[in-house]
């Protein structure tokens, strides 16, 4: 038998290799801490290419937001900066010329003669003396002065006197601040600035002096200034009204324009940056590229720095040298094979150095971002077993019923609160406004309603007991929040309560009222813990109006409030506007024993007509059960109902505002589209609905709005809301500078024979439907139909209408003829087309 050669045996301890050199070979040990070695290098140069494309990501994350703060920021603040250094120096140049104004128009207010010519009693002596005291003055006009009550309208003098110039002299007269006023007059505008004349060691004025100065001093001060790095525009606002420009000059859009007010008046300077200003004002980027470069430097650097602190060996307990992993310390147990055992020359220690534990433990891992949990979503809370969600109470434009188990209750309350807490919330706003009229149940569901909102996260503004307007006002002045809602049901009787939302300024109708009711029955709420606090709104209320309106004389009034809210508001309102109040039911009594608190309804109106012939008033005012509604009655005994109201606003509003969109519901006499196209405005008709009309007036930007059953929203000077307290507020300036009764002021006005609003009952879950019937089968002949909102068929004589009530279980109908005779033909036309489709209607018209 033949023998292997020697060289060939497993065992061997030497290797052969081609250069005949020899080389020990290596033991299993040897081989795992080389494969250790290996394994480290490779997690090192893993872990290190990770950190590499993270800082790499960082740096462009960095670098884009250090382009954007220290480069482009630094542009739009320079840009910024110089158009604000501009707008402010043409606000302080005009700014000083219209104190040189003031201060010349107060000194001539101060003139003796002037003094004995107003209280003597020669018209001529007056002309004269202002003469005098105008001569040789800077852009001056006209200089006027006046008796109290003496100025009237001039529309054709070089300086006319309008409504605006005798509401300055008004104001003068009254002592109260008056600031210049701009007067745009055809191509170009005057500026206006009255005083008042004081009499001799008294408070009271003997008149007021007028100056009409020529726009040209301001004029040329903006002329001075021009430049082509921008445009610069000269605006007029007052209060809530839309700006006016009275001089643009220039051009510019390249960037948001700054705007400054000249102190002291209307006015403000707004300018526009043009391209040329942002070029001038261009950042080179240096530094940028210097902080993103050591930025980038660093974050190399850290991440080598972390390769090698995050993969490392683990210690051992001193003195024990390293801990192996677990398959290196059972093979060190296990008996020793020959293959196992290690030449005498080996070091034992380095061993030891090259078996390394390699792991990335948690903390490492968090450094790296690999444990991130998602956010928490709040789960839903559905609604208790056995409580149902009555639909019927959410309506097209508020949440409103029967208070009762089958209606509004404390517990659905609670449940809107948290729905509209939450709807807010996610919204973009923290906080909502909360009132509530006098009705008897209306505590417990504020109460229960706050609880929800709060329970919601929501925090709560509590404005207490006060009329809708109110809570809309709030949602204007308030800094917190233009959130709010109000527990109210209108004019419903006393069994009826509800919930009018709004929710960053937008007043919740149809789809979102909807939505709430979806959020409840889903129990989609958010939780928190939000806070309550309590502010009083009335006097800051009665302050701003008192603000923008001023009586031209007496006037004596009566208020019915119908026992409702706006008793609370109403009798101090109009007695810090001068008049002589005199209230009637506006004691709180959530029963309403008088009367229901709907005027427009006639027979609730009969107490305020006899109250004003008894106490010969020149005027009654009636407002609903939240004060948001306005009916009134003359002397005479006639009602003026809303519609007609709209047609003496239509004619004030225009005049200032010529081309103004005007705003009314399908009820409205077909004379007032005449009217309002007659003073130059643009007539809109509209679903009926305080809702669906606020949402229309924000969209036409129109500055007058109103229905038939008395909502009047007026945006000029005010804040578009429909507020019955300040139209009432409106009305008796606009009467007060006619030095006409109530009665003339209104005969002016076409009158059509027509009906008031026929309400017929219905049951709540058939009147759409019999509507849209209505609608799909009527036959009325040649009439044209206007579906909006029910059905209106107008004739070239007449028109009526059929609609759906919003607010009760009834179908509305009215009906306008320019005769008697054609009125009865209409009522008789509509009813037999609503007999064709239900003849159990009980229709009795």
């Amino acid at each position: 038998m033949s023998k292997k050669p020697v060289s060939d045996h497993a065992d061997s301890a030497t290797e052969s290799h081609d250069d005949g050199a020899a080389k020990p070979r290596m033991t299993r040990a040897e081989r795992r801490a080389q494969e250790a070695q290996q394994q480290l290098y490779k997690k090192r140069h893993r872990l290190l290419f990770i950190l590499v494309g993270v800082t790499i990501a960082v740096n462009v994350l960095l670098g884009f937001v250090l382009y954007e703060s220290m480069v482009v920021q630094t542009e739009r603040d320079r840009v910024q900066q110089a158009a604000e250094e501009r707008a402010r120096q043409a606000a302080s140049a005009i700014e000083n010329y219209l104190a040189e104004r003031k201060a010349e128009v107060q000194q001539w207010a101060q003139s003796p003669e002037l003094l004995a010519a107003l209280q003597g009693d020669d018209p001529e002596a007056v002309v004269n003396i202002t003469s005098r005291l105008a001569a040789g003055s800077v852009d001056l006009i006209a200089l006027r002065a006046f008796r109290p009550g003496e100025a009237s309208i001039q529309p054709e003098h070089q300086a006319p006197l309008r409504y605006a110039e005798l509401d300055l002299i008004r104001r003068a007269v009254r002592r109260r601040e008056v600031l210049p006023e701009a007067a745009p007059i055809d191509d170009v505008w005057h500026l206006q600035y009255a005083s008042a004349v004081p009499a001799e060691g008294e408070g009271k004025a003997v008149g007021a002096l007028l100056a009409s100065y020529s726009g040209d001093g301001i004029n040329n001060i903006i002329d001075a200034g021009e430049d082509s790095s921008g445009k610069l525009v000269l605006h007029q606002r007052f209060s809530s009204s839309k700006p006016f420009a009275l001089r643009i000059d220039g051009a510019g859009q390249a960037a948001p324009a700054a705007t400054h007010q000249v102190g002291s008046s209307y006015l403000s300077v707004e300018y526009t940056p043009s391209a040329a200003l942002v070029r001038q004002s261009k950042e080179l980027p240096g530094m940028w590229i210097l902080v993103l470069s050591l930025a980038v430097t660093l974050g190399l650097v850290a991440s080598l720095l972390l390769s090698r602190l995050l993969v490392r060996p683990k210690q051992a307990p001193a003195g024990e040298g390293l801990t192996l992993p677990k398959q290196y310390v059972d093979a060190q147990a296990a008996p020793k094979t020959p293959e196992d055992t290690e030449p005498e020359s080996f070091d034992g220690g380095a061993l030891r150095q090259d078996i390394l534990d390699i792991e990335v433990i948690e903390e490492d891992e968090d450094i790296l971002g690999l444990d991130n949990s998602a956010p928490r979503t709040p789960a839903p809370a559905p609604v208790p077993e056995g409580r149902e969600v009555p639909d019927e109470v959410f309506r097209a434009y508020d949440i409103r019923g029967k208070v009762g188990p089958e209606g509004i209750t404390p517990a659905l309350a609670r449940d809107i609160g948290m729905a509209l807490g939450t709807e807010v919330q996610e919204q973009g706003e923290s906080s909502i406004i909360v009132a509530r009229d006098a009705r008897s149940h209306s505590p417990e569901l504020c109460e229960q309603l706050i609880e929800g909102l709060l329970a919601s996260g929501c925090n709560v503004i509590n404005i207490g007991v006060v009329p809708t307007p109110l809570m809309h006002f709030a949602t204007f002045v308030l800094d917190e929040t233009s959130s709010g809602v109000m527990v109210t049901a209108s004019h419903n009787a006393a069994q009826y309560n509800g919930f009018k939302m709004v929710i960053n300024g937008q007043t919740l109708s149809d789809g979102a009222i909807k939505d709430i009711r979806s959020r409840i029955s889903a129990g989609k709420y958010l939780t928190g813990d939000g806070q309550e606090q309590h502010i009083e709104i009335v006097a800051d209320y009665i302050d701003r109006i008192f603000s923008d309106v001023a009586l031209a004389g007496d006037i004596r009034i009566v208020v019915d409030a119908g026992n409702a809210v706006t008793g609370v508001v109403a009798p101090a309102l109009f007695e810090e506007l001068g008049c002589d109040v005199i209230p009637l039911h506006c004691e709180l009594d959530g029963s309403f024993p008088n009367h229901n608190p709907d005027p427009s309804i006639e027979a609730n109106l009969q107490d305020l007509l006899a109250k004003v012939r008894e106490t010969d008033a020149d005027i009654g005012v009636a407002f609903d059960g939240d004060g948001d509604r306005l009916v009134v009655v003359t002397p005479a005994g006639k009602i003026i109902w809303p519609d007609h109201l709209l047609m003496l606003f239509a004619k004030d509003i225009l005049s200032r505002n010529p081309g103004a969109d005007v705003l009314f519901d399908v009820k409205c006499s077909k004379q007032l589209n005449q009217i309002v196209s007659g003073y130059g405005g643009r007539p809109i008709m509209w679903k009926t609905g305080h809702s669906h009309m606020k949402q229309k007036m924000a969209e036409t930007g129109a500055l007058l709005g109103g229905e038939y059953s008395g909502h009047i929203f007026i945006k000029e000077r005010w804040y578009g809301f429909d507020d019955g307290l300040y139209t009432a507020a409106r009305l008796l300036e606009i009467i007060t500078l006619r030095d006409q009764s109530i009665d003339d002021v209104f005969a002016a006005f076409p009158t059509l024979p027509s009906t008031p609003e026929i309400r017929v009952a219905v049951p709540e879950a058939e009147k759409f439907a019999l509507v849209e019937k209505l609608i799909a089968q009527g036959e009325f002949q040649n009439g044209k139909a206007t579906t909006i909102d029910g059905l209106r068929v107008d004739f070239s004589k007449g028109w009526g209408l059929v609609r759906a009530s919003n607010t009760g279980a009834e179908i509305t109908l009215r009906f306008e003829a320019e005769s008697d005779a054609v009125l009865e033909k209409l009522k008789l036309l509509f009813k037999r087309e609503l007999k064709k489709i239900d003849n159990t209607l009980q229709l009795d018209f």
